[in-house]
């Protein structure tokens, strides 16, 4: 939320692609930074958006599969066709979706299984499950699929640790009773093939000057 008032410290990660969820539709208008931007959500100020830095530029694809937490971005180069990506926010609301979290994860894997499995695409975002919460079950079988399709995430392939014992987190959640909660259910899954060489870690937030600008922290994967 507010993205427009920390975006400084995006910048500061220097990022080429962004897939930023819980933010405004008008982000282009809110601030005097210059990025290509593309949006998707039902409340204009809590959206998933994807922002492009340095030359790279992000456009909505509007042709084929739809799904309301789902938002296909085709990302270019100089204006040349580099990947695509599906950028996710599973949200369990009327207005968007009933199906739980996991479930919108595998109604996802099977508009866009095949399209995944072609290798010119990238699944990044926020699922909303994880090893360590209630969803670990459900969220293990669509990490299955997943692994069928050939897509590992870039961070745990990175690290070489599997999913649930990452010695970081991306959610730190305040339960019942003021009881924190932290989990892994931020993820850019890649193709296998495209791993050789790959680069990504957790960006410590919680630990450094502005521990509270958000409740995630960035995965961060250098891919080139």
């Amino acid at each position: 939320m507010a993205l427009h008032r920390k975006l400084w410290y995006l910048n500061g990660l220097n990022p080429d692609i962004a897939v930023v969820p819980e933010c405004a539709e008008k982000l282009p208008n809110q601030t005097e930074h210059d990025f290509s931007f593309a949006w998707k959500g039902r409340n204009s100020n809590k959206g998933i958006g994807v922002l492009g830095f340095n030359g790279w530029a992000v456009e909505e694809i509007t042709y084929g599969p739809q799904l309301p937490w789902v938002l296909p971005v085709r990302v270019s180069y100089l204006g040349r066709h580099a990947f695509n990506i599906l950028a996710v926010w599973t949200v369990v609301r009327k207005e968007v979706s009933t199906l739980s979290y996991p479930q919108q994860i595998s109604e996802l894997l099977n508009v866009w299984g095949k399209i995944l499995a072609e290798g010119n695409t990238l699944l990044v975002g926020d699922f909303n499950c994880s090893i360590q919460g209630p969803s670990a079950k459900p969220h293990q079988k669509n990490l299955d699929r997943l692994e069928q399709l050939g897509m590992v995430s870039s961070y745990h392939h990175a690290l070489d640790v599997g999913h649930g014992d990452e010695p970081e987190r991306t959610l730190r959640w305040i339960g019942p009773g003021k009881v924190e909660y932290r989990y892994n259910c931020d993820f850019i899954f890649v193709l296998r093939k495209h791993l050789p060489g790959i680069k990504a870690h957790v960006e410590p937030l919680w630990n450094g000057d502005d521990p509270k600008l958000s409740d995630h922290q960035p995965v961060v994967a250098d891919l080139l």
